[in-house]
């Protein structure tokens, strides 16, 4: 790898010399990555190689592919790629100053200050607090004749985020806080990013601001009177030298990882539900996996003894991955591929594409969770040949508090009921921003007495 900060020319020349997937005027390739961004990846993958041109959401952009490219963008030992400059066209008006909008010493900054939110204490009393809604979501929704999973576990987790990010005190206030939570979401995928009256994008301004006042409302009381809410600890973290951080800083990184902590598992739980309600054998397993532990609800301690299950997520989130692709931007002219990539160039690592390739996993496109035990250990191949959340400096700082949840809610569901799809029913996600059910995803749920161990 060569890198350069005088590169003359070479930007004009580079580009011709990559080759160029082609796609609509105009709207370019945008509407091929919103129906399937995997899909997209793999097709000009199979016809280009690992790096080529697209134009998504009116941007040329630079797609590079397989876990060497993945290593090299995101581990940027040279710090040639920013992730704020990569993202802030996209992101910039509703997640400004978040941790995946900052660069190199100022994220690391950023970083080691919020680690503190995701230290062992501070995951044990989240994990305390999620328990008892569970049991009784779980309980409720076997109780639903015509129940659809999707919007009930949303529902779920972004109770759960909102209690854990900002405790119990909002009371009536949650199904508010849910609401601007929901519209931001919806604005964060428009096409049209512009305050126009009407438009979802404008919406989700408003309401970004309306959170926005919420949280700072709560502030002077966390600092003062820290519990182990999530919000608390960003109000009391410090660095080495004693700093903390600003009450516009708190927002910007409470709202950030809010939102970024709910969707993602509401949709990793949504897959995992789909893949097991076709699999009654690995219910099966699972469940008696589960049973061994002879507990209701899963315990901190417990989090690495449910091995199965632990694969069987993994499995599900090398197919749908929550995060197909990065974005960076680069800073110096790089080299990948005897190709020349020229600075302020937008670059997409093709993340989720990596999971389906032949040179790294064993019949890709076979759903096997048996591939991530330890005899096979498929994922090793390559440090980066598995990357679901990221990897490098932005590897997900929530990523361990994600695969808690996901882990504590499907403990206490496999462990009291088993569930079925509809007869001929086939699983349709919608694949961007993240994957998700079209339909909602119906689902027959059962309870089961959990001292007959020959349900399955």
């Amino acid at each position: 790898m060569n890198t350069t900060d005088n590169f003359g020319a070479s930007r004009n020349s580079a580009f011709p010399q990559i080759p160029k997937a082609p796609g609509l005027p105009i709207f370019g390739n945008t509407f091929q990555f919103l129906a399937d961004p995997i899909k997209h990846g793999l097709d000009n993958y199979s016809k280009f190689g690992p790096i080529f041109r697209t134009n998504i959401f009116f941007n040329d952009s630079i797609n590079i592919m397989g876990p060497d490219a993945a290593q090299l963008i995101l581990q940027d030992k040279a710090r040639n790629f920013s992730a704020q400059h990569g993202y802030e066209w996209l992101l910039k008006d509703l997640f400004s100053g978040g941790l995946l909008l900052r660069d190199f010493d100022e994220h690391l900054y950023h970083r080691r200050i919020m680690q503190s939110a995701f230290k062992k204490p501070a995951l044990i009393t989240y994990l305390s607090r999620m328990n008892p809604h569970i049991a009784l979501n779980a309980f409720r929704w076997a109780q639903q004749e015509n129940f659809l999973f999707y919007p009930a576990v949303k529902e779920l987790t972004l109770n759960l985020a909102t209690t854990i990010f900002l405790g119990h005190e909002l009371g009536a206030g949650l199904k508010k806080v849910n609401g601007c939570l929901m519209d931001i979401m919806a604005g964060s995928v428009s096409i049209v990013r512009a305050p126009i009256p009407g438009l979802p994008y404008n919406k989700s301004l408003k309401k970004r601001a309306e959170l926005a006042e919420i949280i700072r409302q709560l502030i002077p009381e966390r600092r003062k009177n820290p519990s182990m809410d999530m919000l608390s600890q960003f109000c009391i973290a410090e660095s080495e030298a004693g700093r903390h951080f600003t009450d516009e800083e708190i927002i910007n990184h409470t709202i950030f990882m809010w939102v970024a902590a709910h969707d993602t598992t509401s949709s990793g739980l949504s897959t995992v539900m789909a893949e097991l309600a076709e699999r009654p054998e690995w219910q099966h397993k699972i469940r008696e996996e589960c049973r061994a532990l002879n507990k209701p609800a899963l315990d901190f301690e417990d989090l690495d003894k449910v091995e199965q299950l632990d694969h069987f997520i993994k499995e599900c989130l090398r197919i749908h991955p929550p995060i197909p692709g990065a974005l960076r931007r680069s800073i110096k002219e790089t080299e990948f591929h005897n190709h020349r990539i020229p600075p302020d160039t937008l670059i997409v690592v093709g993340i989720g594409m990596t999971h389906f390739m032949e040179e790294y996993w064993s019949n890709p496109n076979e759903f096997d969770p048996d591939r991530f035990n330890s005899e096979r250990a498929e994922q090793k191949s390559h440090s980066f040949a598995f990357a679901p959340f990221g990897g490098g400096a932005h590897r997900c700082i929530g990523m361990h508090f994600a695969s808690m949840q996901l882990k504590a809610v499907l403990y206490q569901l496999i462990l009291t009921h088993q569930w079925s799809l509809p007869p001929n029913y086939k699983v349709d996600f919608k694949m961007m921003p993240i994957p998700i059910p079209r339909d909602g995803l119906p689902i027959f749920m059962k309870p089961i007495n959990n001292t007959d161990s020959t349900l399955h």
